[in-house]
């Protein structure tokens, strides 16, 4: 049986046939299947049923329309069809009256996380439902059919979910639907508990999903076409009055023949969805459902365990005696498996935090007499250090906020590890409440201004003594600015904050307003600090510290020293002047000399005091692109580099005195609001002096970075709003509501307004919260939009972009950044934790599952988008290529992936109206969830700038903080006297603790000790496990470890040693390497003893070894030439660094590629080992072996085509010798290869391994010749030979090391006990 459809006739003798085919058809339907125009089911064992989907009949009866499994769908219809119209004697079709009554069971985890519910439906009898949708069109329509009048639907739908594109009235409503979900009439799920229908009994409320059983009535009156909905409690007779009652002629509805059934469906929640009993009749009441023999609801969800209401009886005190002593004999036990072995003498080593019981007993209580110096934070005392009697200065400082403490501590502590001859050492810091404690080097001829403006006790300083502590200044500023792992900017160059030590050299010191940040990074803006005299004309303007506003300082500084005049001095008139002013007036006048301190009454160098006054004048350059690097000039000082000619400009900064006359003080920390006035001033007056120079200040906002949002000034709508904390918070855990914020001012993203949209940069902080583990609704997105007014968009899975009208279409003109957790099916969504790209709407055009690329290996790494964690996302578009990128990565975890999560090409010319706005939507559903915005940047034609991670507002918890059990334990009246010895015993330690009371916090262990624990170590490596093996050595084992508190990469090598003889020595000279901190050397961050062996902590460089880069065989990626040249570069910076920067002279000894790791970014660091006692140039030759292996791509001592070994060296010289210097270039690099470069490089390994000593560069020759600085000399044109060398080996020497021949019999230092592989 089965619906006709008969076409259309013209005649009125076709439509006679077509009724009484219709009427002949609905005979033969009523008299074949009269008795079943009623049917009853108390349960559904054995019953009949046609079932699709996931729908099917338990063994206890009842039908299970979805068992949980997230977006499915299901029906369960009557096996036969029914016949639902009838021809009146007029001749109208008209529909029958009809019955139904069913019981049903929604079982939810949470009523308020269910989806989508249950629909009691009469369709046509080949009705395809194949094609429905899940999810809240449950399981009925699609998002093309829903609305069609063809579909010829009736529904009674039990909605546990609220659609704004439906018009839900809430997320617990019965509906009558009319070919469409979009109810023709709706109510809250309930009863009327009046008596009849016209009483307006009480209503009373029912919960759909609230896991009890519920029945319903489903009436139509064919004669009055009305339909009545009616529901109740289980076991409660019928309402008199329905919930609902709708007027609705179903006659052009319902076809002839159709079929009775249920749909149901599920979304993104677990929930399911049950039928237990089923009874329906034409033409009369429903037969009754015997409510006995219905089957039962399973259970749904974990079992509620009663709460523990006893409590456990006091026991005795033997027993607590027992249970202390067996926590006793644990503790001791656990303690002997980490133990250690400590000395006393250790302690002059480490830490970098100081016991204040130490710094109080060192200073003598912090007394007057000690009193180095009073200044704006605070006093210096000098002290000596109990146990290793080192003479330390003290620094007090007031510090009453815990805002920013961290942060402050963690630069305190990275500035402590600054290792540079000409740079005060901070050793270290200690915290009181309300106090922090600096510890620095003791500097016994004490500041530099002493010594120029001082009393008359102080001898004046002579010439050769200042030239020295302006070039160990350089030399200092130089490590500051490019060689440290950062670059820092100091911020307060001047002569009170350089010390004199005990030989005079000059030491800067004072990092109290230090900045640090990485290399290639741009400096963030900050308050504008500093001493007036010292400030650079564009801080006021751009309030960042960068190396050339240092260089500023640094000009003042040098025309200081040499001038000994003040940089504010007052004329003859008495009228405050510039020194600069008074320099240049000098200068112009051609009397430079002439300013020269007087009180050397002309024991100086003419030649080098002229030189540092223009260097000084070049320095203090108004516009800061004129200025030298510092590296400019060290050589400039060195006589390495022609200082350039001044130009003839009428330069005067003399409008920087009015600062002071403003009420600044002559200390750091003014407005910057006044200063901005005061420096625009100065650029305003030396363009008025100076008409050619070109001043330019643009007040472009194509560029900007919110590192939180604390006053930031966005648009905001819906429930956006600004957290006191900073945050961003789009959403606030409401259900059904959209959040939008915008930047209030449009971005042109064309140049002109018929040109194509320009590339642009986005990156933002994002995180999202959830009550409930594993949902959310919906999600967040990044939007380009037309203008901001998105009053008729839709929340829920819309994101509140778009509605079901508009979806999609063209004239929306906008592009989003979707982070969606929520799988729409509708959107053809893959998952309900992607990230997609929209075009105008929210099918997006390319969607990728959350996660990332690694940099590494390429693979993939899921990420939970509501894991609750901070996580970052870039969205890129390439205007040129028309190519839209978007990426995501946690932050903390990992940089910015290279690979993007998403690609696609898009013209975003054909969409984007000009201007348009940016900002971010979101929207929720029915799950209580927040999303928050935690930073922000954006950029036209070029990278987004960089968001400072650290200083982001945190996220607030959501949901209720968990409560701690309180279980009381009575004690026996016997303990009494034990607990009064116990309370006397903590009175007194706690007052002995009070009196050297700090604050101290878990994170602050990230911060050192050089000496690490035992315990700590064998965490980090899990015991030493194999699995995390680097690698063997001729010493030990090295391995892979993280850090338990600081989750920082370390490796750990294992070294024997069972002698106590020289320990101490050991151990002094292990811990002074690990103060070396250069860019290009490995850090040695501490070590541990053990007996019988040493374990020596490094940092741990990810890509290894260079040499598995050079010689191994399997497929690892070649090195191309610029990383060579890079790795050559930086190993020769640090080995000038050991030879000539630090502290003492570290002679390396054993310089060779094994000894190389590479980092993350592919820059090579040099392995520290013991130092020792053989010169430089021994350096200097082992360099030149490892300049020709890594260019050649061949070891040290290769064998030829015989089969004999052969020298490296003597094979590049043959090549040298015959004009084919080029053919030694390893052969893996294709000839891509800087041939210029290489030649150079080439020459110069030869020029290193030259036999005779005198004849070598040094470190700081050889980083001239590779930065072009000098030329390489020529080789002298010999028949020189190193074959000689090969002989060396013969007696156990290794090629790297060797001097010379064996005949200029020099002492060969012994090769490192330390340098085993790694």
């Amino acid at each position: 049986m089965g619906t006709v459809r008969l076409e259309a006739m013209p005649s009125s003798m076709a439509r006679n046939r077509n009724k009484l085919l219709t009427i002949s058809l609905c005979l033969v339907i009523l008299a074949a299947a009269a008795a079943d125009e009623q049917f009853v089911y108390s349960g559904f064992t054995a019953a009949n049923l046609t079932l699709d989907g996931a729908a099917v009949v338990t063994p206890s009866g009842l039908l299970e329309l979805t068992n949980g499994t997230l977006r499915q769908k299901a029906h369960a219809m009557h096996p036969t069809t029914l016949c639902f119209r009838n021809v009146t004697s007029s001749g109208k079709q008209q529909a029958r009256s009809f019955s139904s009554s069913f019981v049903f069971g929604i079982l939810c985890h949470d009523p308020n996380a269910c989806g989508h519910g249950v629909v009691f439906f009469v369709a046509p009898e080949r009705y395809d439902l194949s094609g429905a949708f899940p999810s809240q069109y449950i399981g009925l329509v699609n998002g093309t059919t829903n609305g069609d009048v063809g579909d010829h639907l009736l529904g009674v739908e039990l909605d546990t979910d609220q659609n704004n594109e439906f018009r839900d009235i809430d997320g617990n409503h019965v509906g009558v639907d009319i070919d469409s979900l979009m109810s023709v009439s709706s109510s809250s799920a309930g009863y009327y508990s009046g008596d009849h229908r016209g009483s307006g009994g009480e209503f009373r409320n029912l919960t759909l999903a609230s896991g009890e059983a519920m029945q319903v009535w489903v009436e139509y009156d064919g004669e009055e076409k009305r339909i009545d909905v009616t529901m109740a409690p289980l076991k409660m007779a019928k309402p008199s009055k329905p919930l609902l009652s709708v007027a609705y002629d179903l006659s052009m509805v319902l076809t002839d023949v159709a079929r009775v059934g249920f749909s149901s469906a599920t979304g993104s929640f677990n929930s399911r969805h049950y039928v237990l009993g089923w009874s329906f009749a034409m033409d009369g009441p429903a037969p009754a459902i015997d409510i006995s023999k219905l089957p039962k609801l399973p259970r749904f969800g974990p079992k509620h365990h009663a709460r523990l209401t006893e409590i456990v009886p006091p026991v005795a005190t033997a027993v607590l005696i027992l249970g202390v002593g067996a926590i006793a004999i644990l503790l001791v036990r656990r303690r002997l498996r980490y133990r250690e072995v400590k000395e006393d003498w250790e302690v002059e080593f480490g830490p970098h935090r100081f016991a204040y019981k130490d710094l109080f007993k060192a200073t003598d209580g912090f007394k007057n007499k000690n009193l180095l110096g009073i200044g704006g934070f605070g006093r210096v005392y000098k002290g000596v250090l109990p146990v290793s009697k080192m003479e330390i200065a003290v620094k007090k400082v007031s510090h009453d906020s815990k805002q920013g403490m961290k942060e402050f501590v963690a630069e305190v502590v990275s500035i402590g590890r600054l290792q540079h001859r000409n740079l005060v050492r901070l050793l270290g810091y200690c915290r009181r409440k309300g106090k922090l404690l600096l510890v620095y080097e003791y500097m016994s001829n004490g500041s530099l201004d002493r010594h120029l403006y001082g009393a008359s006790d102080v001898p004046v300083l002579d010439w050769d003594q200042r030239f020295r502590i302006i070039k160990g200044i350089v030399s200092g500023l130089l490590y500051l600015h490019e060689e440290w792992e950062k670059v820092i900017i100091h911020r307060d160059i001047k002569t009170s904050n350089v010390l004199l030590d005990s030989d005079m050299d000059g030491r800067l010191g004072d990092f109290g307003l230090a900045r640090l940040y990485n290399h290639g990074a741009n400096p963030h803006t900050t308050h504008v600090v500093g001493t007036i005299g010292y400030l650079a004309p564009e801080l006021g303007r751009t309030s960042k510290a960068t190396p050339l506003t240092d260089m500023f300082a640094f000009g003042i500084f040098i025309l200081e020293v040499t001038c000994g005049q003040r940089p504010i001095m007052k004329n003859s008139n008495g009228d405050q002047l510039m020194l600069v002013d008074w320099v240049v007036e000098h200068w112009h006048n051609g009397s430079l000399t002439d300013t020269v301190d007087a009180r050397l009454h002309g024991r100086y160098n003419i030649g080098e005091a002229s030189q540092v006054l223009k260097i000084g004048l070049l320095c203090s350059h108004p516009l800061s692109s004129m200025r030298p690097s510092m590296r400019q000039v060290m050589k400039f000082l060195n006589g390495d580099m022609p200082l350039p000619d001044l130009a003839p400009a009428h330069q005067s900064l003399e409008c920087l005195a009015l600062m002071q006359n403003e009420g600044f003080t002559q200390i750091i920390m003014a407005h910057i609001e006044i200063i901005s006035f005061l420096v625009v001033t100065v650029i305003v007056l030396f363009h008025s002096l100076n008409p050619d120079a070109s001043v330019s200040a643009t007040a472009d906002q194509d560029q900007f970075v919110f590192t939180g949002f604390a006053g930031a000034n966005l648009t905001l709508d819906g429930t956006a709003t600004g957290t006191a904390s900073g945050l961003l918070e789009l959403t606030n855990g409401s259900v059904h509501l959209k959040g939008y914020a915008f930047l209030p001012a449009p971005v042109h993203f064309r140049s002109s307004l018929h040109s194509t949209v320009r590339s642009f940069s986005v990156s933002f902080v994002f995180a999202i919260l959830t009550t409930y583990p594993g949902l959310s609704c919906h999600g967040i997105a990044f939007a380009v939009v037309p203008g901001t007014d998105l009053s008729s968009a839709l929340g829920a899975q819309y994101m509140g972009l778009a509605n079901i009208d508009n979806n999609g279409n063209t004239t929306n003109s906008f592009f989003a950044a979707e982070i969606d957790t929520m799988q729409n099916v509708e959107f053809q969504d893959m998952n309900n934790n992607h990230v997609g790209i929209d075009i105008n709407g929210l099918h997006s055009i390319e969607a990728h599952a959350a996660g990332y690329y690694d940099d590494m290996n390429g693979s993939f790494h899921d990420m939970n988008l509501i894991s609750g964690e901070v996580m970052q996302a870039w969205v890129d578009y390439d205007g040129e290529a028309a190519r839209i990128n978007v990426t995501i990565a946690p932050v903390g975890v990992t940089t910015r992936p290279v690979r993007p999560l998403v690609s696609t090409i898009y013209n975003l010319s054909n969409v984007l109206k000009e201007p348009s706005y940016i900002g971010f939507t979101s929207a929720t559903g029915p799950i209580n969830s927040r999303h928050y915005i935690l930073g922000w940047s954006f950029a036209i034609e070029g990278l987004a700038p960089a968001i400072d991670i650290t200083k982001l507002p945190k996220l607030p918890r959501l949901g209720p903080k968990p409560r701690s059990k309180v279980l009381e334990i009575l004690l026996p009246i016997a303990t009494a006297a034990l607990i009064v010895i116990l309370g006397t015993l903590v009175v007194v330690l706690v007052r002995r603790r009070m009196r050297y009371a700090e604050v101290r916090e878990d994170w602050e262990v990230d911060f050192g000790p050089h000496r690490f624990s035992y315990k700590d170590l064998f965490h980090a490596t899990d015991g030493f496990n194999d699995k995390h093996l680097l690698g063997r050595g001729g010493f030990g084992k090295v391995y892979r470890g993280v850090l338990p508190k600081s989750k920082v990469d370390v490796a750990v090598k294992r070294v024997s040693h069972e002698s106590r003889q020289g320990m101490k020595e050991f151990v002094a000279e292990v811990v002074s390497i690990g103060r070396i901190r250069h860019r290009n050397l490995v850090q040695l961050l501490g070590y541990c003893r053990r007996k019988g062996e040493l374990l020596l902590v490094y940092d741990y460089m990810s890509n290894g070894s260079l040499d598995k880069y050079l010689h191994y065989k399997g497929a690892r990626p070649t090195l191309d030439w610029a990383k060579r040249i890079q790795v050559i570069r930086g190993v020769a910076s640090g080995l000038l660094y050991l030879h000539e920067k630090w502290e003492k002279l570290v002679i390396h000894r054993d310089i060779k590629v094994s000894n190389v790791l590479l980092d993350k970014e592919m820059n090579g660091r040099l392995e520290l080992v013991r130092t020792g006692k053989a010169s430089p140039l021994t350096d200097v030759f082992a360099f030149g072996t490892f300049v020709l292996e890594v260019t050649c791509g061949r070891r040290p001592i290769n064998e030829d085509m015989q089969g004999d070994q052969r020298l490296l060296v003597d094979w590049v010289l043959d090549h040298w010798h015959n004009g084919t210097l080029l053919e030694t270039v390893d052969t893996r690099l294709q000839g891509n290869y800087n041939t210029d470069e290489a030649y150079l490089v080439l020459k110069l390994g030869l020029l290193c391994l030259h036999p005779s000593a005198s004849a070598r560069p040094t470190m700081q020759n050889v980083l001239d010749y590779v930065d072009g600085d000098a030329p390489v000399p020529e080789l002298a044109s010999t028949q020189l030979n190193f074959n000689v060398l090969a002989l060396l080996q013969n007696n156990g020497l290794d090629p790297y090391i060797v001097s010379c021949p064996p005949a200029s019999m020099l002492s060969f230092g012994t090769i490192s006990d330390l340098s085993g592989g790694r």
